[in-house]
């Protein structure tokens, strides 16, 4: 599961989808702004701008859009296109900037020119800007310390600054389940159940330590273990009171940046259902199971993962 800065990055790839932001408000990951047409204001801009977004937690920078600000409080909203005549130009310059003006590089930096009509070079530049980790960023313009709050981009406070410079690279975990599959029980002949795999990526820049999933045991799910390889827990299994279950990683159990890992397996029990013919079917009900994860450092990231009735006939 992508974070809200990446799919943000990801639902705008087209100019319909940058001019629909038209009447939306800015956020703490959406930065809308002109082209300035003096070069001092574009580096002014465009260093202060990317040093908060990397400073929180990431964000898309919107070159070509026009936001307005509103009474205190309340978050600018933007409200016209204000296309660059030539993306690719904007793009080269942009890409500089960043790189001449924000001090220490951002790694993982990506931007796409956006054509506002087929074969045109006007159009928008969308930037998505990936979260620091460690020690903040800052603008070689005015050596000033940015950060994104809400749709206000603000000189960061002392605290701020001295906290995030005592701050290592964190882990970021993703959760993801396998396909559903159908097969038959082990140990119980004629018998199926269906399965999925419960899967974790750590997507950050640090090690997770005491890594744990829990999962909700009311779901129609169940942990399975049984003597099939696949099936065995990578972490300890603890079967507790308050209506969760959960998988918990020990003080040697990281999972270092960019590995994938299977953890689990769960099961559903099906229902026997006799057809016209009398050969015998399966049907497994719709369920919705609630899933957090969690690790040192990270706060608990839930997830509902929607699984779909199904009919199987082991013929």
């Amino acid at each position: 599961m992508a974070g809200r800065a990446e799919t943000l990055f990801a639902q705008l790839q087209g100019a319909s989808a940058v001019r629909a932001l038209i009447g939306e408000a800015e956020d703490a990951y959406l930065d809308c702004k002109e082209w300035p047409t003096k070069e001092d204001d574009a580096q002014k801009m465009i260093a202060k701008a990317v040093c908060g977004l990397a400073n929180a937690d990431g964000g898309v920078l919107v070159i070509g859009m026009k936001a307005a600000a509103k009474p205190k409080d309340e978050p600018d909203v933007v409200t016209a296109e204000a296309s660059v005549s030539d993306t690719s130009l904007v793009k080269s310059r942009l890409l500089g900037l960043i790189s001449n003006l924000v001090e220490p590089g951002i790694v993982g930096l990506e931007a796409v020119e956006i054509a506002d009509k087929p074969h045109s070079k006007s159009g928008f530049v969308v930037v998505y800007i990936p979260t620091s980790e460690g020690p903040p960023v800052r603008s070689r313009k005015d050596w000033k310390f940015y950060l994104r709050n809400g749709s206000a981009t603000l000189p960061m406070e002392f605290r701020q600054i001295q906290d995030r410079f005592g701050a290592r690279p964190h882990a970021r975990l993703l959760l993801f389940c396998s396909q559903p599959e159908t097969r038959p029980q082990p140990m119980a002949f004629g018998i199926f159940q269906r399965i999925f795999r419960l899967i974790v990526k750590n997507e950050g820049r640090g090690l997770a330590r005491f890594p744990a999933i829990r999962c909700e045991a009311n779901s129609g799910f169940f942990h399975v273990n049984t003597f099939v390889q696949a099936d065995q827990s990578v972490w300890q299994f603890i079967n507790s009171n308050d209506g969760w279950f959960s998988f918990r990683g020990g003080a040697n159990d990281v999972i270092y940046p960019g590995e994938t890992l299977t953890i689990a397996t769960l099961a559903q029990h099906g229902t026997r259902v006799n057809d016209a013919a009398n050969s015998s079917t399966w049907k497994f009900s719709g369920a919705a199971i609630r899933l957090e994860v969690v690790c040192e450092g990270m706060a608990a990231h839930g997830q509902t993962f929607e699984v779909a009735e199904d009919i199987f006939d082991p013929a």
